[in-house]
């Protein structure tokens, strides 16, 4: 065995083991590879994954500019360029590829392969990466070597990659189960429940800004529409509304059929009056995106409250939600739907109105059901 495999392997079982993040593991593994004599330029590694937006992760090694992640989205699956891939050969379980970009008869039947050779590129190779569970991934290898890779070269990268893969496939799994919960979850909470807050009854006490927007004439929209259409009405509109929340820092914590509530956490030393800025630019800002959908169907009302809410895993042993309970919840909940009988589009509880320094107009007084006394609500200027 050629003492380069050897020493790849070995640093592949001790130290690699102990890097965290697949662009880190990469960008070492391709200065492994160099050290032990591999005269490598390019490295790129492609591994399917599940994310709601994204086909293939893709981390991208050049020796002039070090490592970059490369999201590939749905859809570049039925591009040219794709389907004229090597990386397609792979992911469609094809075998280890080579091309000698240096030969005067080198065969570019690819068509990233005349761009490789126009960059200099004289050698080529493509190695499939097996997970477990059968997922074909790719590792592209490339280099400037007059003459290409030689077969010691070729021989310990091919014995690396097998020994680099269920590493590779830890941390392909770790990114996967991040997406999966911040995309369910939210982007601050979903870090909390892999990081190990996953028991129930798990809670914290927190203050927060809570926003809670609500569709209206949902359930004759549903009665009246085929469910594609209805679907398609609520994919648009809770991508308008969540787009503008986390444009300004909240988290949508959940929906509840056609509504959404979302928090602003109020953390110590927080400027509140700032985080409610922050909560009443996002309200302009859904108006707006709603708007740009050009559905005169989909029309919704805000409610924006602030006090102090649980915050944490609530439910049955075997099934749980991360959610704020308390009665600030509930208060926001009713005060949005004052909003419809109102004609407002957005209206702000008293605590809120008082809170956040901006000219807040009083509505009138009502009472909420289920909520001692009456509550005085507010509009604010050009969210009518």
């Amino acid at each position: 065995m050629p003492a380069a495999v050897t020493g790849i392997t070995d640093w592949l079982r001790g130290d690699a083991r102990r890097i965290v993040g697949m662009g880190d593991l990469i960008d070492a593994f391709a200065a492994c590879l160099r050290r032990h004599g591999v005269p490598l330029v390019r490295m790129t590694l492609s591994v399917q994954t599940l994310h709601p937006q994204m086909l293939v992760a893709a981390r991208q090694w050049t020796l002039e500019d070090g490592g970059r992640d490369v999201a590939v989205p749905f859809g570049t699956d039925v591009t040219a360029q794709y389907l004229d891939s090597p990386i397609r050969t792979i992911f469609e379980g094809g075998a280890m590829l080579r091309r000698r970009l240096g030969d005067a008869d080198a065969v570019l039947d690819y068509s990233i392969l005349p761009e490789l050779k126009d960059q200099g590129i004289s050698d080529y190779v493509v190695l499939p990466v097996a997970f477990s569970d059968g997922r074909p991934n790719a590792m592209t290898f490339a280099t400037r070597a007059p003459n290409g890779f030689s077969d010691d070269q070729v021989a310990a990268m091919s014995a690396a990659v097998p020994v680099l893969a269920p590493l590779l496939e830890v941390q392909s799994l770790r990114r996967i189960s991040r997406t999966v919960l911040e995309t369910y979850l939210g982007a601050a909470t979903g870090p909390r429940v892999l990081a190990g807050t996953i028991q129930r009854g798990d809670v914290e006490m927190i203050d927060a800004v809570l926003w809670f927007c609500d569709l209206r004439g949902f359930t004759g929209l549903s009665e009246a529409l085929p469910p594609t259409q209805v679907i398609g009405l609520l994919n648009g509109y809770f991508e308008a509304v969540c787009g503008a929340l986390e444009a300004h820092g909240g988290e949508v914590l959940k929906f509840i059929g056609d509504a959404v509530l979302a928090i602003f956490p109020l953390g110590d030393g927080t400027d509140v009056a700032a985080v409610c800025a922050r909560a009443v630019a996002a309200s302009r800002d859904a108006v707006a995106a709603v708007a740009a959908t050009g559905d005169a169907r989909i029309r919704f009302g805000i409610a924006l409250h602030l006090g102090q809410v649980v915050y944490g895993n609530i439910g049955a042993p075997d099934r749980l939600d991360f959610t704020v309970i308390g009665p600030p919840v509930n208060k926001v909940t009713r005060i949005e739907g004052l909003c419809a009988g109102l004609g407002r589009t957005l209206l702000t509880s008293s605590d809120f109105a008082a809170a956040c320094g901006l000219p807040a107009r009083p509505v009138g007084s009502f009472a909420l059901k289920g909520i001692a006394g009456d509550e005085t609500v507010y509009s604010l200027p050009d969210i009518d």
